[in-house]
């Protein structure tokens, strides 16, 4: 399993040779595109392999990935698979993007609704979102029937839970403790 903190620090670094190349948004979907690859366990386990030559997985992500992606990104594909971290690839992936989103000035949100949101209501939630953030918003939508009514917010590891299930949950631990 993939640590978080490894996936960070060479998307960090990814990030800072993107920026001095000017090759903010290709980096970007380069490492999207080799993190699909590498979330496919047989690739990555096989890529990752240790009873497999080096010379022979490094055959393997050059045939996957050379003609799709930027020399660079290819150079740390083939680094991640010399070390054994082939399945870090998402990880990076996740974390660049949260790179390029705050250096933007972009926040990512998630809004968790009963029903899906017609169009009228996803562009009142999205200004909502974005005057509560005080920031430009990228958000994403989720629909979970448990929720009963209402909404919930993810911004960032903030949570706003304004649904009805939440709202019950609270009155029920008020009710337990005996306050109002």
């Amino acid at each position: 399993m993939p640590r978080i903190g490894a996936g960070r620090r060479y998307a960090e670094a990814a990030f800072e040779l993107a920026v001095r190349d000017d090759a903010v948004d290709e980096w970007q979907r380069d490492l999207a595109l080799a993190a699909e690859l590498a979330r496919d366990e047989r690739v990555a386990r096989a890529v990752d392999s240790p009873a497999a030559p080096f010379l022979e997985r490094r055959k393997v992500v050059e045939q996957l990935l050379g003609m799709h992606v930027s020399p660079p990104a290819l150079n740390l594909a083939l680094l991640l698979a010399k070390r054994g971290r082939f399945n870090v690839l998402p990880s990076v992936s996740d974390e660049y993007d949260a790179k390029v989103r705050q250096a933007r000035g972009i926040v990512a949100a998630t809004v968790t609704t009963p029903e899906p949101l017609s169009e009228k209501e996803l562009a009142a939630v999205r200004a909502r979102v974005q005057e509560l953030a005080g920031f430009k918003v990228e958000l994403a939508t989720m629909v979970d029937p448990g929720l009963l009514g209402g909404l919930t917010i993810k911004i960032g590891d903030r949570l706003i839970d304004a649904s009805v299930r939440g709202r019950l949950e609270r009155l029920r631990g008020r009710l337990i403790q005996g306050t109002t």
